[in-house]
């Protein structure tokens, strides 16, 4: 079914018109913790590239969709400005951010070590169906990689193996410090068309973090995850200038 377009203002030039998004089969916000609520769509919107980086946030058409007013939406978006996620502009609502280069570095490393700490504590702690989740979750990961690796399937495959690893060290405050990090590195993943030679090294080390974690080895997967963090921002930082989400950082 085709998308309706979302009516822009034509005085602003200093955000890009928000590209037409799915509005069907978006269910209406039930009221509850209603800015969390709102907050998630918004995100999920963003990681679905219906609102690109340099996108104005279209306040008024989200508030029709979801059935809500201005107030829960610019509580989330408070939220999500607070992740990294979007860019309050003064007396102007907000724009989907476009972290730079550096920020995109920060991130890998920041996760990197968090992941690396995580790990020694999650070998320690890890129950046997823990395990069998991450071990299910890199079978689905091999599988994805020899037949459509680089869709977002598999980038969310991929960060649900490091989310279990993570939440296996049994610290709610690191596991949502990860997570929060880690939805804003995942964004930018999907805007760069990565090289074979970086797929196959990703999915090896991949192998190795799962062999570790079976074996409840902390040190080896401690030092595994964040070589792997390292490698990832080498290959991103390779083909970051040939990429859209390059291109939208230089335009802006």
């Amino acid at each position: 079914m085709k998308r309706p377009t979302i009516a822009t203002t034509s005085k602003s030039t200093a955000a890009a018109a928000p590209r037409a998004f799915n509005t069907n089969g978006r269910k209406q916000i039930v009221r509850g913790n209603l800015h969390d609520e709102v907050a998630a769509v918004l995100r999920d919107m963003i990681m679905q590239d219906e609102l690109p980086p340099g996108t104005r946030i279209p306040e008024n058409d989200l508030c029709a969709q979801l059935g809500i007013s201005r107030t829960p939406l610019r509580e989330a978006i408070r939220v999500l400005a607070s992740e990294g996620l979007v860019k309050p502009l003064p007396r102007r609502g907000a724009i989907v951010a476009t972290p730079d280069p550096d920020e995109i570095q920060g991130l890998f490393y920041a996760i990197g070590a968090i992941e690396s700490f995580c790990a020694q504590l999650a070998c320690i702690n890890f129950t046997s169906n823990e395990i069998e989740n991450i071990l299910k979750l890199h079978h689905r990961l091999v599988h994805l990689h020899s037949n459509d690796k680089g869709n977002k399937e598999y980038f969310r495959t991929n960060l649900a193996i490091h989310q279990a690893i993570v939440r296996g060290a049994g610290n709610t405050f690191l596991a949502e410090l990860h997570e929060s990090l880690s939805v804003r590195i995942l964004r930018a993943r999907f805007f760069v068309n990565m090289p074979p030679e970086a797929w196959n090294r990703a999915i090896k080390e991949h192998e190795q973090i799962a062999a570790a974690a079976k074996k409840r080895d902390a040190r080896r997967l401690s030092e595994l995850l964040v070589q792997h963090m390292v490698g990832s921002w080498r290959d991103f930082e390779v083909t970051l200038n040939r990429s859209r989400f390059a291109q939208s950082f230089i335009s802006k």
